[in-house]
């Protein structure tokens, strides 16, 4: 079991959701502030000209996000989407994305974070913001 999961157990909860299973990715790092994401393209993922769709893009800036603030709230909290906005840098060449998460700001009732997407080289391929709700237990 990775490290990571022992810290920040809340990951395993969300890595627990289907979506994670069906699309083949994965939280593979992640720290205080900070999550890690690393997907591989598969044809469940492509669009119909063959290529990731671009919900998947967003979908996995969004979870490296969330996890990036989940590392930091409180157990009981709960991270909630308001906002994103994602910007594609350059197609993505072989068929890794990694994802790396990270907080901006933690605010009383709205939180802020980016999540930067490069292929397996290293190279920035998309960008990602985000505004987040974390509210208390219901």
């Amino acid at each position: 079991m990775p490290d990571h999961f022992d810290r920040y157990p809340v990951l395993r909860e969300m890595q627990a959701v289907h979506l994670f299973e069906d699309l083949s990715y994965a939280f593979t790092d992640a720290g205080e502030g900070w999550a890690e994401i690393t997907f591989r393209a598969s044809e469940k993922s492509s669009n119909l000209y063959g290529i990731v769709h671009g919900g998947v893009w967003l979908l996995l800036a969004d979870s490296a996000m969330g996890g990036a603030l989940a590392t930091i709230a409180a157990p009981e909290e709960r991270v909630i989407t308001a906002q994103s906005e994602f910007r594609w840098l350059r197609p993505l060449r072989g068929e890794t994305i990694r994802v790396r998460g990270e907080v901006l700001r933690r605010g009383r009732t709205l939180s802020h974070a980016v999540a930067d997407l490069t292929d397996a080289d290293g190279e920035a391929i998309g960008r990602a913001t985000g505004t987040y709700v974390i509210l208390e237990p219901e």
